[in-house]
């Protein structure tokens, strides 16, 4: 079979509509041959192209329309929010318009009119995406309590959201859906949290009507000299909570400077608990573990 003709100059390398390739002359017999596909009725890329989620909301969006933006868990996954797995990997594309416009209705998209106003609106790689304050708020419609505040401590960590920003988001947000969860995870949010685990643990807890642990603190010698910075600490009860992902145990060095971190901090008076991934999938057992050991450095419920 011959090898297909080039593209014109405005069309190489690069994805577009089918429109935009027969305004410019490009015949319907060619957009079909084999070095395009076609990831959306109404759209070609090159074959070539690895089409990864930020690729696909890209397409999804040109195949919608000037008008379209992305929304909800796909602005999200563009943002680079931290999500649950089940999110994770592409799938459906949310896309939304301004009303009055009609929600568009293709294969692979989900359509949504979403009445915002052009602060929570933004070019985001290229790509017309709700602001991030926005597009947290629209996650407390599919997400939880502590997942909520992952992306919460998240966003306010990297600069890209302050809590005044998502508080005004909420106000100006005519769909109230969600706007209880959002009310609660607002007060919770803090940007000294350096690990999604780590919010989800303290989310938990406070949640459960533990006391707030304090975030990434600093605990030193009594001479002053640093010794370490513990992710989760109860002042008060002297109490440290230490979230350990998988390396903790399968690299030995880590490991065994882990043992001595620890006995070091028992040294001085503080009593350490190591929280794993495990113990998150059972937050009624873990937080039952975590009340005991409060209690019995001075804790009264």
């Amino acid at each position: 079979m011959p090898q297909p003709r080039p593209l014109p100059a405005p069309l190489a390398g690069r994805p577009f509509t089918v429109s935009d390739a027969v305004a410019i002359g490009v015949g319907r017999d060619r957009l079909d041959r084999a070095d395009l596909t076609a990831p959306f009725v109404g759209v070609r890329a090159p074959a070539a192209l690895v089409i990864d989620p930020f690729t696909r909301a890209r397409l999804a969006v040109l195949a919608c329309g000037a008008q379209a933006f992305l929304s909800g868990v796909t602005a999200a996954l563009v943002i680079g929010i931290p999500l649950p797995t089940r999110y994770v990997g592409g799938g459906v594309v949310e896309v939304a318009v301004l009303p009055p416009g009609r929600a568009v209705r293709r294969r692979g998209v989900r359509g949504r009119v979403l009445d915002v106003n052009a602060r929570a609106l933004l070019n985001w790689r290229g790509v017309r995406i709700t602001a991030p304050a926005r597009t947290w708020c629209d996650l407390a419609v599919v997400l939880s309590l502590p997942e909520l505040v992952v992306a919460g401590d998240w966003l306010l960590r990297r600069g890209l959201a302050t809590t005044a920003s998502l508080e005004s988001a909420a106000r100006e947000r005519p769909d109230r859906r969600g706007i209880a969860r959002i009310r609660v995870a607002l007060p919770m949010l803090d940007p000294r949290s350096e690990s999604p685990k780590e919010s989800e643990l303290r989310a938990i807890i406070v949640l459960a009507g533990l006391p707030r642990p304090s975030a990434n603190v600093e605990i030193r010698w009594p001479d002053g000299r640093f010794l370490a910075r513990v992710d989760l600490l109860f002042e008060e009860y002297g109490e440290i909570l230490e979230y350990h992902g998988d390396h903790h145990r399968t690299d030995r060095r880590q490991w065994r400077r882990d043992r001595t971190r620890e006995a070091d901090l028992e040294s001085i008076g503080y009593h350490v608990m190591e929280v794993t991934d495990d113990d998150l999938v059972d937050p009624p057992t873990l937080v039952e573990r975590i009340r005991r050991n409060l209690r019995r450095r001075g804790w009264t419920p």
